[in-house]
């Protein structure tokens, strides 16, 4: 494979990437005009999406089995086409069962075909010398894209006569672009590597139900995957802050959908590089710098308990919220970093991963639905009691996933030293550094 058709392919895969997720998480910059552009209650709505988190989970397990079996190629573009013509259909507004079950079958497409055979086909454009900087480079170039189809978004939704309309152009867009992709991953994409240069990890991305019960036996599984999910938590909620600065702080209907896509896409490539220097430089250590932003996490969700829901306070909240994201985008770059960290074994990192992830992104499967009763109508008067709790409730709820991130980022701290204590007992006249947390 000569240099240029390697990286033509790495940048039409790693922009994919930024493309053919933008529907089914559209929630996170437009919440409320998507949910009118579908003729969708804001309940509906949720639960709709609640059930897209269930699907997905059920296919991050089964989407290794598909990429073993078929080229990747295959499928990332039949991912990519299956999602297109999920978008075009769901513009269509096809009425609650309808969106469900394009929201179920979106889920199979993006988790269960296109994201690891994506990875696959990442992986095999390099030596093992070069998986480091190939996955790196994906997470970025998939933010930049991210951020700039947001952008013409935001766009195209702040210029239209309603912004239902424009969320409904906007969905059209996303299904004819997810089409080119998919045409420019058939006709440009290479992955005719020989077989003695695949990096070994890319062997087999099956998770068989051994490993399961193995990570499932491992403490720092349970650890690891409950931190991740408390840190979920808010990453799961940050959409709902879209209505909250529109109806509640008077912030104008254009400059969310900005917002939006800044605390969705810009931070994520900013943020996430960013707290892995942290943790290389200056905490040395996941779970410490975790809990750090943990505590940063409750200050802020206690804080917006107390700041007054007044326009007075509208640029105040949204600082606020940017450093809210700050600590959590921050985290999500650095989640799984903990396996290596406490030195679970290369035969067992599978497992853990598989059942950390399942355990982590479970509130997909059931906080939209819950956020949604929550909230309720957010544009209805403040003076009418919502039948939810309101945000009130949610900022209770994100305060007690954050005082629990702490809990169990300190567990994972304190385990992690007493076995290290004991190794060093154990052996005492070895030299050789030991590595700590």
């Amino acid at each position: 494979m000569n240099r240029a058709r390697k990286w033509t392919g790495f940048l039409i895969l790693s922009m994919s990437c930024g493309i053919i997720f933008q529907v089914a998480y559209i929630r996170f910059v437009f919440l409320g005009p998507t949910a009118e552009a579908l003729h969708l209650s804001a309940q509906d709505y949720g639960n709709i999406i609640s059930v897209f988190g269930v699907v997905a989970i059920v296919m991050y397990f089964a989407g290794g089995w598909f990429a073993d079996r078929f080229p990747p190629k295959a499928l990332v573009a039949l991912g990519l086409a299956g999602t297109g013509a999920l978008d075009l259909y769901i513009a269509q507004a096809p009425g609650y069962t309808g969106t469900l079950v394009a929201h179920a079958l979106m889920a199979v497409m993006g988790t269960g075909l296109y994201w690891p055979a994506l990875l696959k086909a990442v992986g095999m454009l390099g030596d093992a010398s070069e998986q480091g900087r190939l996955f790196g480079f994906l997470e970025g170039a998939r933010g930049v894209t991210s951020t700039l189809v947001g952008f013409v978004g935001a766009a195209l939704v702040a210029t239209a006569v309603t912004q239902a309309a424009g969320v409904t152009w906007l969905i059209r867009i996303y299904g004819i672009l997810a089409f080119v992709f998919a045409a420019l991953v058939w006709f440009f994409v290479d992955e005719s590597r020989e077989d003695e240069e695949k990096p070994a990890a890319l062997d087999s991305s099956t998770v068989t139900l051994e490993q399961l019960w193995r990570a499932a036996r491992n403490k720092y599984t349970w650890l690891i995957g409950l931190t991740v999910m408390m840190m979920y938590c808010f990453y799961t909620t940050l959409g709902y802050f879209s209505p909250l600065l529109e109806y509640r702080y008077g912030i104008a209907a254009g400059l969310v959908g900005v917002i939006g896509v800044v605390r969705t896409y810009v931070f994520q490539f900013a943020a996430g590089p960013a707290g892995g220097v942290v943790v290389d430089k200056v905490t040395r250590s996941t779970p410490l710098f975790l809990r750090w932003m943990f505590l940063g996490c409750a200050a802020a969700a206690a804080l917006f308990l107390v700041l007054p829901r007044s326009t007075a306070f509208g640029w105040v909240a949204v600082a606020l919220m940017f450093l809210l994201c700050l600590f959590v985008f921050a985290s999500r770059g650095v989640y799984f970093a903990t396996v290596g960290e406490v030195e679970i074994p290369a035969d067992e990192r599978g497992g853990v991963i598989g059942l950390v992830s399942g355990i982590a992104f479970l509130p997909d499967a059931f906080l939209p639905s819950l956020a949604a009763w929550w909230i309720g109508d957010p544009s209805a008067d403040p003076a009418v009691p919502e039948h939810g709790g309101g945000y009130t409730t949610m900022f209770v709820f994100l305060l007690a996933a954050a005082l629990l991130g702490l809990l169990f980022t300190t567990l994972t701290v304190r385990v992690r030293r007493r076995e290290l204590a004991a190794r060093a007992a154990a052996a005492p006249a070895a030299t050789t550094p030991t590595p700590t947390v």
